[in-house]
């Protein structure tokens, strides 16, 4: 118990961030208030979801992260040329964006399509991560309820949003353009997208989120489960290192 005691503090000192907020009890915040909260002030945000768990912050993360994913396929598509005629009289071409084509039309209900399948896939993550974070919650001694589980991985996963939103200027940016004419070979076009340089940085970006989420993860374990900090901060290090080997062995 005093070792406990003792590296809990050591923690502590190390990380001052994660001290504990001296208020025990915090006004009601709102949604909205609680999305911003979490980055801004994560240790009062945490305890009041702690206190009034909800589904309504986790599920808008879910909706924001599809439309912004709806948003990555057409600034790819933004980057796939043809070539048209401009004038048929004189014969003259022009080399265009996909999207400003006849053939527009279908890469953008594929994309509204998409936000579907990405709101249903991030249900599905959400869910397993709640059950996995859990048990492990439980297994460390834990004693909030899944749906404290569940509101807190769903508001940590912010920074994973905030990141993407930066990804899509980047996506914008630095992509080059592929011409997807009659000559193309489109499963080379996309290999070539997704080998390519600014995909990998994608990719980091999306790696580093993931220590932010492993921190805010921290306050939430400790304050929905009453676990002590150092408790909160291995069983959060544990989801991540998971968290991040699923992504990369997705890749």
């Amino acid at each position: 118990m005093c070792r406990q005691v003792i590296s809990e503090e050591a923690l502590e000192r190390v990380l001052p961030l994660l001290k504990r907020p001296e208020a025990p009890e915090v006004r009601a915040m709102g949604t909205i208030e609680r999305l911003w909260g979490v980055i801004r002030r994560p240790a009062l945000t945490y305890r009041d979801i702690a206190q009034r768990p909800d589904g309504a912050g986790p599920f808008m993360i879910i909706m924001m992260n599809a439309l912004l994913l709806m948003g990555f396929f057409l600034a790819i598509s933004s980057h796939l040329t043809v070539v048209v005629v401009t004038n048929v009289t004189s014969g003259a071409t022009a080399t265009v964006s996909i999207l400003d084509t006849t053939d527009a039309g279908m890469y953008y209900a594929t994309a509204l399509a998409s936000i579907v399948s990405n709101i249903m896939i991030g249900m599905i993550y959400l869910i397993v991560g709640t059950l996995f974070a859990h048990i492990a919650f439980k297994v460390a001694g834990g004693t909030g309820r899944m749906t404290k589980t569940l509101s807190v991985v769903g508001y940590s996963m912010m920074p994973v949003l905030l990141f993407r939103v930066i990804g899509f200027f980047v996506l914008l940016a630095v992509l080059p353009t592929y011409d997807i004419g009659p000559g193309a070979v489109l499963p080379n076009v996309v290999a070539s997208i997704y080998g390519s340089d600014v995909w990998l940085i994608l990719d980091y970006m999306t790696t580093a989120s993931f220590v932010w989420v492993g921190f805010l993860l921290t306050f939430g374990i400790r304050e929905a489960h009453d676990t002590s900090t150092v408790w909160a901060f291995l069983i959060a290090l544990t989801c991540m290192i998971v968290l991040g080997w699923t992504f990369w062995q997705a890749h």
